[in-house]
C-alpha cells in the first residue's frame, strides 16, 4: 500500500474527532474534515480542509473524498447506519484504507451482540466486510481502546467520583478492564495509518492500562495523602444485565431515539465491563499491540492529577 498522506475524518468536530484531528496534524498528515454542515459551528485547527457532504449521499460523499488516501469514522455510533453508503463512496473515490467507528469496547467479541448497544457498530462492520469481499478495493482497521477513563472522570461517567470521593465496585471488583486516556486514540490512529499493512483488515488493540477496581482502590490509597478516605460502594451484579436489557427494550417500546444518553445504555455498558468471566472482553490486555501499556506508575500519576 502506498504511503498514506491525505486523511478525511467524519465527525471531526466531536470529542473523539478533535483528538484525532490534532494527532494527525502533529504527525504531518493532511486532514480534511467532512460533514453535513462542516465548519459552520466548529473552528478547526489551522490547515484543516473543510468539505460539506451528507453521509447517506454516495455521489456527494464520493466528490468530497476525492484525493483522500484514508477515511476515519469518528462520528456518533448512530451515524454508523450509513456505513454501506460511506464505503461505496470511499471505494468510488479511490480511498485505500478505512478506520471503522470503534475507538471503544471490543465489538469483535463473539458475544457482543448480546449487549444490544453495539448493534450500529456491528452492523456497520458487517456492511463494510460485505463491500470488501465484493470488491477488494479497500482495506480497514478497527481501533479498540476500551473506556476513555480521563474523559469519563471529568464528565462524571467513570466508576470513581472525584466530588463525592467514592468508587463503585461492581461485583467482586477483581474483573480487570482495559482503559485508555482519550489522547491515546490519536496516537493509535497515527500509528495505524503510518503502517496500514501491519493492521490490515483486523481489529487492533491499544490501551493505557488494564486494571481491576480493587487495584484502583489500592492505588487511591497510595496516592491520597490528605488523610481523607475514599468510600467504596459495592454494587451486586446478580440480575444486573437482565435489568439493563429490559430497560433497553422498554426504551424501544417507548420510541426513544437518544440511546447514547439513556440509563439503559449506561447499564449495558457497565455490565459489559464488569461481567466476572470477561465474557465481553473488557480485559483485552493479552491482545494489546506491543509497547502500549503505560504501567502502574503512569496510572498513579494520572489519577493523582485527575482526582486530587
Amino acid at each position: 500500500m502506498a504511503r498514506i498522506k491525505n486523511v478525511a475524518v467524519l465527525g471531526a468536530s466531536g470529542t473523539l474527532g478533535q483528538v484525532l484531528v490534532a494527532a494527525l496534524m502533529r504527525d504531518g498528515f493532511v486532514v480534511t474534515a467532512i460533514g453535513r454542515t462542516c465548519g459552520k459551528h466548529h473552528e478547526y485547527p489551522h490547515g484543516v480542509i473543510k468539505k460539506s457532504a451528507s453521509y447517506d449521499d454516495v455521489a456527494d460523499l464520493t466528490s468530497a473524498l476525492a484525493g483522500q488516501d484514508a477515511l476515519v469514522e469518528a462520528f456518533n455510533p448512530a451515524a454508523a447506519t450509513n456505513q454501506r453508503a460511506i464505503v461505496k463512496a470511499a471505494i468510488a473515490a479511490g480511498v485505500a484504507h478505512l478506520i471503522t467507528p470503534d475507538f471503544s469496547s471490543d465489538t469483535f467479541n463473539p458475544y457482543a451482540d448480546e449487549l444490544l448497544i453495539f448493534e450500529p457498530k456491528r452492523n456497520a462492520q458487517r456492511d463494510l466486510e460485505a463491500e470488501v469481499l465484493a470488491s477488494g478495493a479497500i482495506t480497514w482497521t478497527a481501533i479498540i481502546v476500551g473506556a476513555w477513563y480521563d474523559w469519563a472522570i471529568e464528565n462524571k461517567q467513570f466508576w470513581i467520583d472525584r466530588d463525592s470521593r467514592s468508587i463503585m465496585r461492581f461485583g467482586s471488583g477483581n474483573q480487570k478492564c482495559s482503559i485508555s486516556r482519550l489522547e491515546l486514540c490519536g496516537r493509535a490512529l497515527a500509528a495505524v495509518l503510518q503502517s496500514p499493512e501491519r493492521y490490515r483488515n483486523r481489529p487492533a488493540y491499544f490501551a493505557s492500562h488494564t486494571v481491576s477496581t480493587n487495584e484502583l482502590v489500592d492505588i487511591l490509597g497510595e496516592i491520597t495523602t490528605d488523610g481523607r478516605k475514599w468510600d467504596v460502594i459495592d454494587v451486586p451484579l446478580d440480575g444486573f444485565l437482565e435489568k439493563a436489557r429490559e430497560a433497553w427494550h422498554q426504551d424501544t417500546r417507548d420510541g426513544l431515539t437518544d440511546r447514547l444518553n439513556s440509563s439503559a445504555y449506561r447499564m449495558l455498558g457497565t455490565a459489559a465491563i464488569f461481567e466476572q468471566s470477561n465474557r465481553y472482553s473488557a480485559d483485552f490486555g493479552d491482545k494489546l499491540e506491543p509497547g502500549w501499556d503505560e504501567g502502574r506508575e503512569a496510572l498513579k500519576m494520572d489519577l493523582r492529577s485527575l482526582l486530587l
